[in-house]
């Protein structure tokens, strides 16, 4: 098919343009062409990337969460004409479909609907700390995926307590049903997590910051035995001596004998496996019909909407004013 296909690239360091190119794209055997509708920005990866704090090579084209409606399938495709479909995509205006491609009702053709990718990076955590009903679990950070991994925690049966330094954050979380915050800039959050953990701390910290500082201090919000959960991706130097850290996990004492995990998101696999439960795919399908059911509350999530011609505009936004940028959108639909 033939399509005036619009992408957003990073052209340079700060440098954020949109390109049309009038070409044909037409989808493999078993794969799909998506005209997108709202792709979401992954504000902590993005940002790090155009500025620099994570090496990357320009010009490259950006961005791996949108839906959109399928409008070429081919032959072997297990989707048809007019489908709505999550995929990992770039910011473009018409995609093939790519790694996860996975079905969505229609009713969640919605700017919203894209933070489900978020939400996966979420679910990665929660896979990898097994909470049980009636534990306590500690979040750092309140941007996308501590705010949705402290819904699915409440979802669980887990007791959230949601840290960060930004009261617009903590009351956005508040309205999805999150009870226990604490803002780290005026309390003394060490004194508060103890507070309402009964004195033990939580059996699960899940540090969503990707501030080594922040990891350092999240194992201390940890009860004995507990679990440190890294979620977010850790940028930038930080000197420290480690060694309270490592004591953490080595000495048997009250926030001591931690167990530390990676749950990076790309650790469980895109499609199912013979010998596994999990899967992206699945992952995505509970995240979805949470989502339909009202369970998982995206909309007071989504701060910003943007149209692809105003990509500078939208990072400009977002390196000047990130405290205030919670879930920002493209919307392709115009």
């Amino acid at each position: 098919m033939d399509a005036d296909i619009k992408k957003i690239i990073f052209a340079d360091l700060n440098k954020v343009i949109i390109e049309t190119d009038s070409t044909s794209i037409d989808p493999p055997a078993d794969g799909i062409v998506i005209k997108t509708s709202y792709s979401c920005v992954s504000v902590g990866t993005e940002l790090a990337k155009l500025t620099g704090l994570q090496e990357g090579v320009f010009p490259t084209g950006i961005g791996n969460r949108a839906i959109g409606r399928v409008v070429a399938a081919g032959e072997k495709s297990k989707f048809s004409e007019g489908d709505l479909v999550f995929s990992h995509t770039h910011h473009a205006s018409h995609v093939v479909g790519a790694m996860l491609i996975a079905g969505l009702p229609d009713s969640l053709e919605k700017p919203e609907t894209s933070l489900l990718g978020m939400a996966m990076v979420a679910f990665g955590g929660l896979r990898a700390a097994q909470p049980e009903i009636g534990d306590y679990a500690v979040v750092t950070g309140a941007g996308l995926v501590g705010q949705l991994l402290a819904q699915l925690l409440e979802i669980a049966g887990v007791t959230p307590i949601l840290i960060d330094q930004l009261d617009n954050r903590l009351t956005i979380a508040n309205t999805c049903g999150i009870e226990h915050t604490i803002n780290a800039s005026t309390e003394d959050v060490m004194a508060a997590v103890l507070a309402k953990t009964n004195g033990k701390g939580a059996e699960h910290v899940f540090e969503c910051t990707g501030v080594p500082a922040v990891v350092e201090q999240a194992a201390g919000y940890c009860a004995q035995s507990g679990n440190l959960i890294l979620v977010g991706s850790p940028r930038g130097e930080f000197k420290t001596d480690l060694t309270p850290f490592l004591n953490n996990v080595h000495i048997w004492k009250p926030h001591g004998n931690i167990t530390i995990k990676g749950a990076h998101e790309w650790n469980i696999p895109i499609k199912p496996q013979e010998s596994l439960k999990h899967n992206q795919q699945r992952n995505l399908r509970i995240l979805a019909d949470l989502t339909d059911r009202g369970k998982l509350k995206l909309g007071p999530l989504v701060t910003q909407v943007y149209e692809p011609d105003n990509c500078q505009e939208a990072y400009d936004s977002l390196i000047k004013d990130k405290a205030n940028a919670l879930g920002v959108v493209f919307d392709w639909t115009k």
